[in-house]
């Protein structure tokens, strides 16, 4: 289990610190220690993501949006640093923080020209973590798009702020992650399917209406009251965010 050191005021975690949101996810076996990080995550305010083996973190690397993965090196199904190989060899820049009970100079070595960003050995302290995740999220920031805009509609992952025009809109968690995938893909179709397996992470259809009920809440949200509508039902075929009525 990683040390747990309190952040000072005024740094990352302190009250007075300011803090995005980051969306993250963790490449984890060790349950308990893969539940204190997501926990700990959690509570300065950041979205957490747990998958237990090498394909699970592969798979929800490959199609989910993430700001950092935070990956064990030893996995059952594939290892870590065959994860991170695998999302290079994909063109994937997503920063990756190499988390291992191997802190040798040659294990970090190996592991940061495997593709790793950074490299933390275990036992850790939670405040260096969250530190390195942060600046790892600014570089990346800096190198691609963190906000999506349509129109006069505009998200911004990092702080998860959502506005149209001068209008603040405030999104519940489930409620921007379906703005965020939907944004993401301006202009096409978006499936049910796409929808469960993205923003549900369901790979069945429940047979419920939560999909519908999220999307008419989030069109009231980013459509009531302006003129352009964004935000359309494809009939038969699932839902687009576009500017513009066709």
């Amino acid at each position: 289990m990683p040390t747990v050191e309190a952040p000072p005021e005024g740094t990352a975690g302190g009250p007075e610190a300011k803090v995005h949101t980051m969306r993250l996810l963790i490449i984890e076996d060790d349950r308990d220690a893969a539940d204190y990080l997501v926990k700990a995550l959690r509570e300065v305010g950041h979205v957490a993501d747990h998958a237990a083996d090498g394909e699970e973190g592969l798979a929800l690397a490959s199609h989910e949006t993430y700001d950092v993965l935070i990956v064990d090196r030893m996995l059952p199904k594939r290892d870590g640093l065959s994860v991170i190989g695998a999302l290079r060899a994909k063109g994937a820049t997503v920063p990756a923080l190499i988390l291992s009970a191997l802190g040798a100079v040659d294990d970090r070595v190996k592991g940061l020209r495997a593709g790793g960003d950074d490299y933390l050995a275990k036992p850790y302290s939670f405040a260096e973590l969250l530190a390195r995740i942060e600046i790892l999220a600014r570089r990346h920031g800096s190198r691609e798009e963190t906000v999506y805009r349509v129109g006069d509609l505009e998200l911004d992952r990092l702080s998860h702020r959502v506005t149209r025009g001068k209008e603040e809109i405030v999104l519940q968690p489930r409620e921007f992650r379906l703005l965020e995938y939907l944004m993401k893909h301006a202009g096409q179709v978006v499936t049910r399917t796409m929808l469960l397996e993205n923003v549900w992470d369901y790979h069945f259809d429940p047979q419920t209406n939560v999909i519908d009920v999220h999307v008419s809440r989030l069109r009231s949200k980013i459509d009531k009251g302006f003129a352009q509508p964004l935000l359309h039902t494809v009939r038969g075929a699932g839902y687009m965010i576009r500017d513009g009525a066709r």
